[in-house]
């Protein structure tokens, strides 16, 4: 399991035309867009450098000003055969034979989410809109990777996980943020 990063909170979406629309911060956005005025686009033809190799390029070629940050955007997280162990505390009227297992840890990405929607308040409003957000993983709280960010949710696997969700943005914008999971349990439409 990846190391636990920041925590997140449950924030109600609201309904829109009938629709669940996760809805953003304005003063949060400017927040997080604010961190990223600065910051340039290194685009690498060929063969994907390692950080340390782009870190050292960046040592050897700007060496008359402090040392940026980079970050690198690919999908390279990886889980053990894509399943979670699910552990449960057991309470004194815990019944085996009772037990369903409904509600499901699963890890869920938000590939080419806005850089202005990385911060805790609007990851905790969009993750919201699908189940109750538990934390992200450490590549997300130190933005080090971002093609995704990437939370841990407590889903309802008795119901056919979203593919997408709708967004307000501060403007008045709706956009359509795509869900990819880490791994999606077997669902059935019949027996739940």
């Amino acid at each position: 399991m990846a190391a636990r990063g920041m925590n997140l909170s449950f924030i109600a979406s609201i309904v829109k035309d009938g629709e669940k629309t996760i809805e953003l911060n304005k003063e949060e956005i400017k927040r997080e867009n604010a961190k990223w005025r600065q910051a340039l686009i290194l685009y690498v033809v060929g063969d994907t450098p390692t950080i340390e190799v782009l870190e050292r390029f960046i040592s050897v070629h700007w060496n008359f000003s402090s040392k940026p940050k980079v970050f690198y955007h690919n999908d390279g997280l990886y889980t053990i055969s894509n399943k979670p162990i699910i552990i449960k505390l057991r309470t004194a009227e815990f019944d085996f034979q009772a037990e369903v297992l409904q509600t499901v840890p699963i890890w869920a990405k938000l590939p080419n989410l806005p850089l202005s929607c990385w911060g805790m308040d609007s990851l905790s409003r969009i993750r919201s809109g699908l189940g109750v957000p538990l934390y992200v993983d450490e590549c997300t709280t130190k933005v080090e990777q971002i093609s995704h960010a990437r939370i841990l949710i407590e889903m309802d696997v008795s119901r056919e996980l979203p593919a997408m969700i709708k967004v307000l943005d501060p403007n008045g914008r709706i956009f359509e943020q795509e869900v990819e999971y880490d791994w999606v349990p077997a669902y059935c439409p019949h027996c739940l």
